[in-house]
């Protein structure tokens, strides 16, 4: 019969028993397993024929439980001195129970079968023997088989219906198809071809695979590539990638790293491993594997597969999605004072250069500023996030001029977390103008929102509140000077004064009721919220 074994393996019981009623048994030489191994990488089908694969049906409580514990079954059969014998085992080979398989025929219709042949596997451990199974071949890649209670044929207690196949999917590989395709086929990933979203599917002993984690691959013009994970759709993280000779490796905060090699563009293999050399094994439980590491030592760790995928994003992410689709047809207004140094003369915008200047060797500097939004939804919705900007900057020094306190000039705005298409990271960025002695002067500042440091959340705050400036003449182009500016938080009494303004500025406009305006600030700051978790997610510290 012209049945594909990746279709039954996902049938109920009824189906197999449908199957089984409908379908002649194939030679019981079929049976017989070759040993042989062989991978159609295109369509990504193993052909695994060291022993027949097993599958409970469906919705069946067996294979809820395997799918629990990680275990699933198989059988081998050969032939030994002219008898058909086989090997029933669980996957971990635990369990191990010999049978002999022989044609047998019913004669007349019963409550249990249909007549015609089948092939009965009767199990010769005396432990096993109250047991025995009817088997029917549907063609050389497929078994349907029935379990029955009983120390004879047929007069058993039928207890549930399987399926056993040569012939698998990738995405139900054994752990020894995924050893074998590891070592002999896959190679190093290209990192250009890395990027996008990607689902990771369990490698175990288990008969049905189960999606355990997404991951996301974001390739920087630099060649960078950052890496992110989302964990049962609940705990997510971020991830250093690293190519090495002989594979693509990944490094978190666990004291395991990831091993990857590809297929093609878009499935890879992978191991979450551990370098430690443990003295047990090499032998696999469940998800737990274990490779050769040396004389009388193993290393381990868990085995999987991935492809490429659409996105899967995490319950928080929808419901600040949800927050921000939300139209409020208002306004927002804050404050915002930044000071620090300034040093004229100087050229050198680079951070680092920035923050190895000393405090001495500049003047001080500061800007009071009102940031107006005047569509709140619009700022949102816009890749820009811009709001104009009013207010006074100060210098204790400019060109020759001490005491130096002038007016922002129109066309002073402020982008906030906006994406900068050359480094793919978001910035804040302030573009201040002020006239100066009948010349116009640009504050150029940019935050850098990027996460660089591991397992640090003092990061967050250190991005969010230190500005690089450059001031550059408008006219010109001729660069002035360099700052460094913070937005002060606890150094001091003042600064604690500062920051408690900063909060209390927030001031919504275009409406007079309290749930909108307090709608309003939950836009905003969920806006802010949901950024904080894509770069630095801080669940991870």
């Amino acid at each position: 019969m012209d049945v594909s074994p990746l279709q039954v393996i996902g049938y109920r019981q009824d189906q197999l028993n449908r199957l089984y009623e409908a379908s002649e048994t194939g030679p019981i030489d079929w049976l017989v397993n070759s040993g042989a191994r062989r991978y159609d990488i295109r369509d990504k089908i193993v052909f695994n024929d060291t022993a027949w694969k097993g599958y409970f049906p469906v919705g069946q409580i067996l294979s809820a439980v395997a799918n629990r514990i990680h275990a699933g079954f198989r059988k081998r059969f050969f032939r030994e001195n002219g008898i058909l014998k086989g090997v029933t085992s669980d996957s971990d080979f635990f369990i191990r129970a010999d049978n002999t398989v022989e044609e047998v025929v019913v004669a007349t219709r019963n409550d249990k079968l249909r007549p015609g042949s089948n092939l009965l596997l009767k199990y010769t451990d005396l432990r096993y023997r109250a047991f025995y199974d009817l088997l029917k071949v549907i063609n050389k890649n497929l078994l349907i088989g029935k379990v029955f209670m009983g120390l004879s044929f047929p007069d058993g207690i039928e207890l549930f219906t399987f399926a056993m196949v040569r012939e698998d999917s990738f995405d139900e590989m054994t752990v020894e198809d995924h050893r074998e395709l590891y070592e002999l086929v896959a190679v190093v990933p290209d990192l250009a071809l890395l990027g996008g979203n990607w689902t990771m599917s369990a490698v175990a002993n288990s008969t049905h695979r189960q999606d355990v984690a997404q991951l996301a691959f974001d390739v920087k013009p630099d060649g960078r590539v950052e890496g992110r994970y989302l964990f049962v759709h609940t705990l997510s993280g971020q991830m250093e990638v690293e190519k090495t000779a002989d594979h693509l490796q990944l490094v978190d905060y666990t004291p395991l790293h990831d091993e990857i090699r590809a297929i093609d563009a878009n499935y890879m293999l992978g191991k979450w491993i551990s370098d430690q050399r443990v003295p047990f094994g090499p032998f696999s439980l469940g998800l737990l594997q274990a490779e050769p590491a040396g004389p009388g030592q193993s290393r381990y760790g868990f085995y999987y597969t991935l492809r490429r995928t659409e996105a899967v994003r995490r319950a928080t992410a929808v419901f600040l999605d949800r927050i921000l689709n939300r139209r409020l047809g208002v306004g927002l207004t804050f404050n915002e004072q930044m000071d620090g140094r300034y040093y004229a003369g100087d050229t050198d915008r680079r951070p680092e250069h920035l923050q190895s200047l000393k405090l001495e060797d500049g003047k001080a500097c500061q800007f009071n500023v009102t940031m107006t939004i005047a569509d709140l939804d619009m700022f949102v919705a816009s890749p820009e996030h811009r709001a104009e900007l009013a207010g006074t900057i100060q210098f204790a020094e400019f060109r020759g001029d001490r005491n130096v306190l002038l007016q922002l000039e129109p066309g002073s705005f402020f982008n906030y977390l906006v994406l900068n298409p050359a480094t793919e990271e978001r910035e804040m960025r302030y573009h201040i103008r002020f006239k100066h002695r009948g010349a116009v002067f640009v504050l150029d500042g940019r935050k850098y929102m990027q996460r660089d440091r591991k397992n640090d959340i003092r990061e967050i705050l250190d991005d969010y509140t230190t500005l690089f400036v450059q001031v550059i003449e408008e006219a010109s182009g001729e660069l002035q000077g360099v700052a460094l500016m913070k937005f002060r938080t606890f150094e001091s009494v003042a600064a604690l004064v500062s920051m408690a303004q900063f909060g209390l500025s927030f001031t919504v406009t275009g409406t007079d009721n309290p749930a909108v305006k307090a709608a309003a600030l939950t836009k905003f700051n969920a806006l802010t919220t949901r950024f904080v978790f894509h770069e630095y997610n801080p669940l991870e510290f």
